[in-house]
């Protein structure tokens, strides 16, 4: 048994829509006229649907063409028909107020905490029946991307496979911060200082070194972990009743480090600003809704970004 398309792909669906512009207009001169084509194109048309179809599809009348039985059985469905293929080659329409688009979108509980509040009131506000997912950060996350489980990330990687895509949203810089009467406040602190403290470490993907450890390598000098914590909002609470140091980027510590009563110090070491960045996966990239909702979180998050950056004095 032939499949609907082996039938398909020997028929020329190009007459197709000279038939339903013929049983509209129900004259050839006419349906020449709309279609930009000759009469003498038409008539070859029609005699073609006629081949396709063996039936003569439409009679002459005073009146104009009148449609045979079979033509009237075709046209039931072919209108819908066409509409549906047009559906299918033009981009859909997205339309934000009344979409009830979901999206998931993985981000750590620091930029679901600081980041994406402006984020959430905007969709709120503009795109009601839009809901959104916020799942934690994690070490497969690429993966589900491409498994199609997350639709958006924000993070800091510079490594992305291929396929994924990406937008830098603005950057931020390590600082360190202490419980309130931590002996440092009053101290300072330079690298050696830092190196023979205790410190807590944020393990996002469970590693167990960070980013700070390998600075430290490059001058030879390495610290004691004593407390690794998954969650930045978990660790800025334990690390306020120790003498651990926590390394963290700015623009947590000054939206956080008041609450817990800590004091930010300077990180004592030159160091590169890091990068955020969304990313996502490249079957996304002509998608409306999905190129609506990462503009918006791309306007959101560099304004956040870019406000921490002026109030950075440390």
């Amino acid at each position: 048994m032939a499949l609907p398309v082996d039938n398909l792909s020997s028929s020329d669906l190009n007459l197709l829509p000279v038939l339903q512009v013929l049983m509209e207009e129900r004259s050839v001169t006419r349906a020449a006229g709309r279609l930009n084509l000759t009469q003498p194109a038409i008539s070859r048309s029609l005699a073609r649907l006629r081949v396709l179809f063996d039936d003569p599809l439409f009679t002459r009348t005073p009146q104009g063409l009148a449609p045979t039985p079979r033509a009237q059985d075709i046209a039931l469905g072919l209108q819908k028909s066409l509409q549906d293929i047009s559906q299918l080659i033009e981009p859909p329409r997205f339309i934000a107020s009344e979409s009830e688009h979901s999206f998931r979108m993985a981000s750590s509980d620091y930029g679901a905490q600081v980041l994406l509040p402006d984020v959430i009131r905007r969709l709120s506000s503009e795109a009601p029946g839009i809901s959104l997912e916020i799942v934690p950060w994690r070490a497969h996350l690429l993966h589900e991307l491409d498994q199609q489980n997350v639709d958006l990330a924000t993070c800091s990687i510079t490594d992305a496979p291929a396929m994924i895509h990406g937008r830098g949203v603005g950057q931020d810089k390590f600082v360190c911060v202490v419980r309130d009467s931590h002996p440092l406040v009053e101290q300072g602190m330079d690298i050696e200082r830092y190196a023979s403290h205790s410190h807590a470490l944020i393990t996002m993907g469970g590693e167990r070194k960070g980013a700070v450890d390998y600075l430290l390598e490059e001058q030879g000098l390495s610290r004691r972990i004593a407390l690794r914590v998954p969650h930045f909002v978990a660790a800025l609470a334990l690390v306020a009743h120790t003498d651990y140091i926590l390394t963290v980027p700015y623009g947590l510590a000054s939206s956080c480090a008041d609450h817990y009563g800590l004091k930010i110090l300077p990180f004592p070491m030159d160091q590169k600003p890091f990068t955020y960045s969304i990313i996502w996966h490249e079957r996304h990239m002509k998608e409306p809704a999905h190129i609506w909702f990462r503009q918006l979180v791309y306007d959101e998050l560099t304004q956040k970004i870019n406000k921490l950056k002026l109030e950075c004095t440390i």
